[in-house]
């Protein structure tokens, strides 16, 4: 019944791929990767396979990644996602040498024909992505598979009760690794034995911030910059209507406002200007204005650091579940989220017990900013005190190697 609804519903999407390419708006070797045809030549090396479905996916295994790379140099990664933004900022990590293809569609012969092509020997599914068919055909080929990371709400659990584990393919993975106990739980409702469940630190609290860039460091007074990082459709009128707020008691203050999507950054600034606020491009100007907007995947991991106060998006609209706390939180910036956090309800419940976080209604955005703003390094301080960086993860990396297929 499964693969019958992953049929009904790829039909649409490979009108889709089709159409993007004869309106130019995506590349042809997209829509090549995405009906299961490479753009690449085969390795010569054995070939390990690794799906994300984004850029903030992949950049949170990045450690494990470079351990691959450093550990078992006689293997090859191939990197798939399904945004192709991702691909391009993926392409700028110099220090990890990968194969970047888009990802392909879950329709059996052209996941056979993938499969087909570059003969992973290994296969990393990453986070919350369920593909029955990919699945199936990796069983089918016997090759070793985990799901790393992974997250799987009660909500989504309740939904997928109907089919059941072995339906969606979970079954083949060896290991499921749990990015915390809830998921862990979930998944053993599906059906999941519970030895093949394994919850570990969230991969995402592994991360190493790189430094910002010494022009813009230059450019913004950290004391009087506030970062909306990750934001989405519906958040940004309700952040500049607060920042406005927040500039008639300093009018000293800046705004760097990313979105999730960087193709919203037209109609982001001309929300900006409908207020009569002073907007421009990350980058583009010597001196910040009041309203600064990052047009590219990518440079956000730069500009943590820039910020005293951070409000992490994804948290003011329904249907999100906010974004990953662990980022400003290793910059020492001060974090501030919406009430809709469910992808981080646990992290953020004991950030904010330990006043490591502030947790607002839309209503009280201004208020609550302002207030992180007053108490922002005793904030940060107190949330590197819950969630102080990790230790050492080889001993994890190594096994999870090992489960792979990797010895």
């Amino acid at each position: 019944m499964i693969k019958l609804l992953t049929y009904v519903a790829t039909i649409p999407l490979l009108f889709w791929v089709v159409l993007q390419v004869l309106l130019r708006r995506g590349s042809l070797d997209t829509a090549k990767n995405r009906l299961g045809i490479s753009t690449e030549q085969t390795p010569d090396k054995p070939l390990i396979w690794l799906h994300a479905a984004s850029l903030g996916e992949l950049t949170s295994v990045k450690p494990f990644l470079l351990f691959l790379a450093r550990n078992f140099p006689e293997h090859v990664l191939l990197i798939t996602t399904n945004n192709p933004a991702a691909l391009t900022a993926a392409r700028g990590w110099a220090d990890l040498p990968t194969i970047l293809q888009s990802a392909p569609l879950d329709v059996p012969f052209i996941i056979n024909r993938f499969l087909k092509h570059w003969k992973p020997v290994g296969f990393i599914n990453i986070e919350g992505e369920i593909w029955p068919n990919r699945f199936a055909a990796l069983a089918k080929k016997n090759i070793p598979s985990i799901m790393l990371n992974a997250r799987l709400s009660e909500r989504s659990s309740e939904k997928l009760s109907v089919f059941g584990a072995r339906a969606m393919g979970l079954m083949h993975f060896r290991q499921i690794y749990a990015q915390d106990p809830r998921s862990a739980e979930n998944f053993e409702t599906l059906g999941v034995p519970r030895d093949c469940v394994r919850t570990i630190p969230n991969f995402k609290s592994l991360v190493s911030l790189p430094p910002p860039d010494p022009r813009m460091v230059a450019r913004y007074d950290r004391e009087n910059t506030l970062l909306a990082a990750s934001t989405h459709e519906g958040e940004e009128p309700l952040i500049l209507d607060a920042f406005q707020s927040l500039l008639s008691e300093n009018p000293n203050l800046r705004l760097i406002l990313v979105p999730r999507h960087p193709n919203r950054v037209p109609g982001i600034v001309r929300t900006a200007q409908q207020q009569n606020l002073e907007v421009g491009i990350y980058g583009e100007n010597p001196v910040p204005e009041q309203v600064t907007v990052v047009d590219s995947l990518g440079s956000l991991q730069r500009i943590y650091p820039l910020a005293k106060v951070t409000l992490v998006g994804g948290s003011l609209v329904p249907d999100i579940g906010g974004h990953t706390p662990y980022e400003p939180l290793r910059a020492g910036s001060a974090i501030v989220s919406g009430p809709f956090h469910s992808n981080f309800k646990q992290e953020y419940e004991v950030l904010a017990q330990s006043e490591g976080c502030i947790l607002a209604k839309e209503t009280e955005l201004a208020s609550a900013l302002t207030d992180a703003f007053t108490r922002g390094d005793d904030m940060a301080a107190n949330a590197q005190k819950v969630y102080p960086s990790a230790a050492d993860p080889t001993v994890l990396f190594n096994d999870i190697a090992q489960k792979v297929g990797l010895e």
